[in-house]
């Protein structure tokens, strides 16, 4: 609207479908993929690609300031494939305790069951298009901790954790807050099965099929 000078009214937002695995995911899925990776204990979970913008250093500088007793009960898990500039990343993953794993690529058919198994998605990105993380976290009934910037709180609403994702101290509050409540987690995890509703692929066949009508003049 800004740069091309369109009026609001012009604009229709029709969100992307996240797959119906991670709405129907059980338990007993995520306790297949603990056993699958060898997650012993409970963890906080990041899913995406390893690059600059996904704010990974910070990420693991916030795990690392939490009080020793929560780390000794909650991982850090890190999944997700190499992207650009990331010796640095791979150095810090490889010279952190043990209580960071880093899983690498996780076939997508694992996601569902790795997300289902988490005590909150950890998702401190500077920059998305959308975010499909934080919504599959949301489809899967997991709490979630994200960006206060760029798409993310729009996909987020009220339904997760909000965080200035240059501020450590932000995230590590965020992170100690969702391991040690579990009201509160419980809480966020409605709130984000309802707020996934509209990411799911019939919505966004539906309204794709009214934009066209209208557009058609049917």
């Amino acid at each position: 609207m800004a740069i091309l000078g369109l009026p609001e009214k012009r604009i229709r937002v029709i969100y992307p479908g996240v797959s119906e695995a991670f709405f129907r995911v059980t338990p007993e899925a995520g306790t297949t993929i603990r056993g699958k990776y060898g997650l012993d204990s409970p963890y906080l979970l990041f899913v995406s690609c390893i690059e600059p913008r996904k704010n990974v250093p910070m990420l693991i500088r916030a795990y690392q300031h939490l009080p020793e007793c929560t780390r000794k009960d909650v991982q850090l898990v890190v999944a997700g494939p190499p992207g650009w500039e990331t010796p640095e990343v791979y150095q810090m993953l490889r010279d952190t305790d043990r209580q960071i794993r880093y899983l690498g690529y996780v076939p997508e058919l694992d996601l569902p069951g790795l997300f289902q198994g988490a005590v909150a998605l950890s998702y401190p990105s500077q920059y998305e298009g959308f975010g499909l993380p934080v919504a599959q976290a949301m489809a899967a009934g997991v709490p979630v901790i994200t960006s206060n910037r760029s798409s993310l709180p729009e996909v987020v609403g009220d339904a997760g954790i909000l965080i200035n994702p240059d501020s450590t101290e932000e995230l590590t509050d965020a992170m100690r807050r969702l391991a040690t409540d579990t009201e509160l987690g419980r809480d966020l995890a409605a709130r984000g099965r309802a707020r996934a509703q509209l990411f799911r692929w019939p919505v966004c066949a539906r309204r794709s099929l009214e934009f066209f009508h209208e557009v058609a003049g049917l």
